[in-house]
Protein backbone atom coordinates (compact mmCIF):
# COMPACT_ATOMS: atom_id res chain seq x y z
CA UNK A 1 0.00 0.00 0.00
CA UNK A 2 2.98 2.31 0.59
CA UNK A 3 4.28 2.13 -2.99
CA UNK A 4 0.99 3.14 -4.68
CA UNK A 5 0.66 6.02 -2.24
CA UNK A 6 4.14 7.25 -3.15
CA UNK A 7 3.44 6.86 -6.88
CA UNK A 8 0.18 8.76 -6.60
CA UNK A 9 1.84 11.43 -4.53
CA UNK A 10 4.63 11.85 -7.06
CA UNK A 11 2.22 12.07 -9.95
CA UNK A 12 -0.09 14.49 -8.16
CA UNK A 13 2.63 16.56 -6.58
CA UNK A 14 5.39 16.63 -9.21
CA UNK A 15 3.79 15.92 -12.55
CA UNK A 16 0.56 17.85 -11.97
CA UNK A 17 2.40 20.59 -10.17
CA UNK A 18 4.79 20.96 -13.08
CA UNK A 19 1.96 21.12 -15.55
CA UNK A 20 -0.04 23.59 -13.46
CA UNK A 21 2.86 25.72 -12.31
CA UNK A 22 5.61 25.64 -14.93
CA UNK A 23 3.83 24.75 -18.13
CA UNK A 24 0.80 26.94 -17.52
CA UNK A 25 3.00 29.79 -16.35
CA UNK A 26 5.14 29.56 -19.49
CA UNK A 27 2.09 29.45 -21.71
CA UNK A 28 0.69 32.54 -19.98
CA UNK A 29 3.93 34.49 -20.45
CA UNK A 30 4.47 33.48 -24.10
CA UNK A 31 1.21 34.92 -25.49
CA UNK A 32 1.72 38.16 -23.56
CA UNK A 33 5.24 38.48 -24.95
CA UNK A 34 4.05 37.70 -28.48
CA UNK A 35 1.21 40.18 -28.17
CA UNK A 36 3.61 42.92 -27.10
CA UNK A 37 5.86 42.22 -30.09
CA UNK A 38 2.85 42.25 -32.42
CA UNK A 39 1.67 45.58 -31.07
CA UNK A 40 5.14 47.08 -31.40
CA UNK A 41 5.40 45.80 -34.97
CA UNK A 42 2.03 47.30 -35.88
CA UNK A 43 2.92 50.62 -34.25
CA UNK A 44 6.14 50.74 -36.26
CA UNK A 45 4.26 49.92 -39.47
CA UNK A 46 1.71 52.69 -38.97
CA UNK A 47 4.33 55.24 -37.95
CA UNK A 48 6.33 54.79 -41.14
CA UNK A 49 3.22 54.60 -43.32
CA UNK A 50 2.39 58.18 -42.31
CA UNK A 51 4.96 59.72 -44.72
CA UNK A 52 3.82 57.27 -47.41
CA UNK A 53 0.17 58.26 -47.24
CA UNK A 54 0.20 61.82 -45.95
CA UNK A 55 -2.36 60.86 -43.30
CA UNK A 56 -1.82 60.98 -39.55
CA UNK A 57 -1.38 57.80 -37.53
CA UNK A 58 -4.80 58.42 -36.00
CA UNK A 59 -6.42 58.20 -39.44
CA UNK A 60 -4.50 55.05 -40.35
CA UNK A 61 -5.50 53.30 -37.15
CA UNK A 62 -9.10 54.46 -37.66
CA UNK A 63 -9.41 52.41 -40.85
CA UNK A 64 -8.97 49.20 -38.86
CA UNK A 65 -6.92 47.86 -41.77
CA UNK A 66 -3.35 48.25 -40.50
CA UNK A 67 -2.83 44.61 -39.54
CA UNK A 68 -4.48 43.36 -42.72
CA UNK A 69 -2.35 45.65 -44.90
CA UNK A 70 0.86 44.65 -43.16
CA UNK A 71 0.06 40.96 -43.58
CA UNK A 72 -1.00 41.50 -47.20
CA UNK A 73 2.19 43.35 -48.13
CA UNK A 74 4.37 40.81 -46.38
CA UNK A 75 2.60 37.93 -48.09
CA UNK A 76 2.79 39.53 -51.53
CA UNK A 77 6.43 40.61 -51.33
CA UNK A 78 7.74 37.79 -49.17
CA UNK A 79 8.67 38.07 -45.50
CA UNK A 80 12.43 38.41 -46.04
CA UNK A 81 12.16 40.84 -48.93
CA UNK A 82 9.54 42.94 -47.20
CA UNK A 83 11.77 43.18 -44.13
CA UNK A 84 14.60 44.36 -46.40
CA UNK A 85 12.34 46.97 -48.01
CA UNK A 86 11.07 48.12 -44.63
CA UNK A 87 14.57 48.73 -43.29
CA UNK A 88 15.46 50.73 -46.41
CA UNK A 89 12.29 52.78 -46.13
CA UNK A 90 12.81 53.52 -42.44
CA UNK A 91 16.38 54.59 -43.14
CA UNK A 92 15.17 56.92 -45.90
CA UNK A 93 12.54 58.53 -43.66
CA UNK A 94 14.92 58.85 -40.71
CA UNK A 95 17.37 60.55 -43.05
CA UNK A 96 14.70 63.13 -44.00
CA UNK A 97 14.25 61.53 -47.41
CA UNK A 98 11.50 59.80 -49.30
CA UNK A 99 10.92 57.28 -52.09
CA UNK A 100 13.66 58.90 -54.16
CA UNK A 101 16.15 57.28 -51.74
CA UNK A 102 14.93 53.79 -52.66
CA UNK A 103 15.94 51.55 -55.51
CA UNK A 104 13.49 50.82 -58.35
CA UNK A 105 12.10 47.63 -56.83
CA UNK A 106 11.72 49.02 -53.32
CA UNK A 107 10.12 52.15 -54.80
CA UNK A 108 7.60 49.91 -56.53
CA UNK A 109 6.80 48.18 -53.24
CA UNK A 110 6.32 51.60 -51.61
CA UNK A 111 3.95 52.55 -54.43
CA UNK A 112 1.99 49.33 -53.99
CA UNK A 113 1.73 49.84 -50.23
CA UNK A 114 0.49 53.41 -50.73
CA UNK A 115 -2.01 52.17 -53.31
CA UNK A 116 -3.21 49.57 -50.82
CA UNK A 117 -3.87 52.20 -48.14
CA UNK A 118 -5.75 54.48 -50.53
CA UNK A 119 -7.86 51.95 -52.42
CA UNK A 120 -7.91 48.80 -50.29
CA UNK A 121 -6.46 46.83 -53.20
CA UNK A 122 -2.99 45.46 -53.85
CA UNK A 123 -1.99 46.60 -57.36
CA UNK A 124 -0.26 44.84 -60.21
CA UNK A 125 3.47 45.42 -59.82
CA UNK A 126 5.78 46.52 -62.58
CA UNK A 127 7.01 43.41 -64.43
CA UNK A 128 10.66 44.06 -63.53
CA UNK A 129 9.85 44.37 -59.83
CA UNK A 130 7.64 41.29 -59.95
CA UNK A 131 10.50 39.30 -61.49
CA UNK A 132 13.16 40.61 -59.11
CA UNK A 133 11.02 39.82 -56.07
CA UNK A 134 10.62 36.25 -57.38
CA UNK A 135 6.96 36.29 -56.42
CA UNK A 136 5.15 32.98 -56.59
CA UNK A 137 1.71 34.59 -56.74
CA UNK A 138 -0.02 35.91 -59.84
CA UNK A 139 0.82 39.53 -60.62
CA UNK A 140 -2.76 40.81 -60.63
CA UNK A 141 -4.64 43.46 -58.69
CA UNK A 142 -7.02 42.25 -55.99
CA UNK A 143 -9.01 43.75 -53.12
CA UNK A 144 -7.46 42.80 -49.79
CA UNK A 145 -10.80 42.43 -48.04
CA UNK A 146 -14.46 43.41 -48.62
CA UNK A 147 -14.12 45.87 -45.74
CA UNK A 148 -10.96 47.40 -47.22
CA UNK A 149 -12.82 49.09 -50.09
CA UNK A 150 -14.96 51.43 -47.94
CA UNK A 151 -11.98 52.15 -45.67
CA UNK A 152 -9.76 53.38 -48.51
CA UNK A 153 -8.09 56.70 -47.75
CA UNK A 154 -9.04 58.00 -51.18
CA UNK A 155 -12.57 58.75 -49.96
CA UNK A 156 -11.25 60.92 -47.16
CA UNK A 157 -9.18 63.08 -49.46
CA UNK A 158 -12.31 64.78 -50.78
CA UNK A 159 -14.70 64.16 -47.86
CA UNK A 160 -16.59 61.66 -49.95
CA UNK A 161 -17.94 58.19 -49.33
CA UNK A 162 -17.60 54.94 -51.28
CA UNK A 163 -20.44 54.11 -53.60
CA UNK A 164 -22.64 51.41 -52.16
CA UNK A 165 -21.10 51.61 -48.69
CA UNK A 166 -20.97 53.94 -45.67
CA UNK A 167 -23.71 56.34 -46.82
CA UNK A 168 -23.31 59.80 -45.31
CA UNK A 169 -26.93 60.13 -44.23
CA UNK A 170 -30.05 61.80 -45.57
CA UNK A 171 -29.61 65.43 -46.55
CA UNK A 172 -25.86 65.56 -46.08
CA UNK A 173 -25.35 66.33 -49.77
CA UNK A 174 -26.76 69.80 -49.06
CA UNK A 175 -24.12 70.52 -46.42
CA UNK A 176 -20.92 72.18 -47.58
CA UNK A 177 -17.82 70.06 -46.84
CA UNK A 178 -15.44 71.48 -44.24
CA UNK A 179 -12.68 73.73 -45.48
CA UNK A 180 -9.11 72.49 -45.67
CA UNK A 181 -7.13 73.30 -42.55
CA UNK A 182 -4.43 75.93 -43.26
CA UNK A 183 -0.81 74.84 -42.88
CA UNK A 184 -0.25 77.40 -40.11
CA UNK A 185 -3.11 75.96 -38.07
CA UNK A 186 -1.76 72.44 -38.55
CA UNK A 187 1.66 73.55 -37.32
CA UNK A 188 0.09 75.12 -34.23
CA UNK A 189 -1.98 72.03 -33.46
CA UNK A 190 1.08 69.80 -33.81
CA UNK A 191 3.32 72.17 -31.89
CA UNK A 192 5.75 72.55 -34.80
CA UNK A 193 7.89 75.62 -35.35
CA UNK A 194 6.96 77.97 -38.18
CA UNK A 195 10.11 77.14 -40.14
CA UNK A 196 9.50 73.38 -40.18
CA UNK A 197 10.97 71.94 -43.37
CA UNK A 198 9.30 69.38 -45.58
CA UNK A 199 11.73 67.05 -47.28
CA UNK A 200 9.94 63.92 -48.43
CA UNK A 201 10.18 63.76 -52.21
CA UNK A 202 12.29 66.93 -52.42
CA UNK A 203 16.06 67.36 -52.61
CA UNK A 204 15.99 70.29 -50.16
CA UNK A 205 13.81 71.30 -47.27
CA UNK A 206 10.99 73.78 -47.88
CA UNK A 207 8.28 75.34 -45.75
CA UNK A 208 4.90 73.60 -45.73
CA UNK A 209 3.41 76.50 -47.72
CA UNK A 210 5.87 75.83 -50.54
CA UNK A 211 5.12 72.12 -50.93
CA UNK A 212 4.38 71.35 -54.60
CA UNK A 213 0.76 70.44 -55.28
CA UNK A 214 1.65 67.01 -56.67
CA UNK A 215 3.18 66.02 -53.33
CA UNK A 216 0.15 66.97 -51.28
CA UNK A 217 -2.44 64.33 -50.34
CA UNK A 218 -5.89 64.84 -51.71
CA UNK A 219 -7.57 65.69 -54.97
CA UNK A 220 -5.41 67.36 -57.63
CA UNK A 221 -7.02 70.28 -59.43
CA UNK A 222 -4.73 69.66 -62.40
CA UNK A 223 -6.68 66.48 -63.07
CA UNK A 224 -9.95 68.36 -63.48
CA UNK A 225 -10.39 68.24 -67.25
CA UNK A 226 -13.81 69.17 -68.65
CA UNK A 227 -15.30 66.59 -71.02
CA UNK A 228 -15.26 69.11 -73.86
CA UNK A 229 -11.47 69.34 -73.61
CA UNK A 230 -10.90 65.61 -74.01
CA UNK A 231 -9.91 64.87 -77.64
CA UNK A 232 -12.15 62.42 -79.44
CA UNK A 233 -10.74 59.11 -80.64
CA UNK A 234 -9.93 58.62 -84.29
CA UNK A 235 -12.39 56.65 -86.36
CA UNK A 236 -11.38 52.99 -86.81
CA UNK A 237 -9.47 52.31 -90.00
CA UNK A 238 -9.36 49.33 -92.32
CA UNK A 239 -6.04 47.68 -93.26
CA UNK A 240 -6.23 49.45 -96.63
CA UNK A 241 -6.63 52.89 -95.09
CA UNK A 242 -4.00 54.99 -93.47
CA UNK A 243 -4.98 57.21 -90.53
CA UNK A 244 -4.94 60.92 -91.33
Amino acid sequence: MTAPAAADGTQDGTQDGTQDGTQDGTQDEAPAETQAETQAELKDFVAYCVPLTGFAAFDLYATGMARLYLDTARRQVGAARFAEFWEKWKAAVDGHGGPEKLGPTHREVARALTYLWFTGAWPRLAPDAHAELRRETANVEFVASPSAYPEGLVWRTFHGHPGGAKPPGFGTWAVKPPAMVPAAELRDDLGLPADTAYRTGLPDGVSPDAIPAHLLPGHRLSRDIPPSAVPTALAPTTPEEEPV
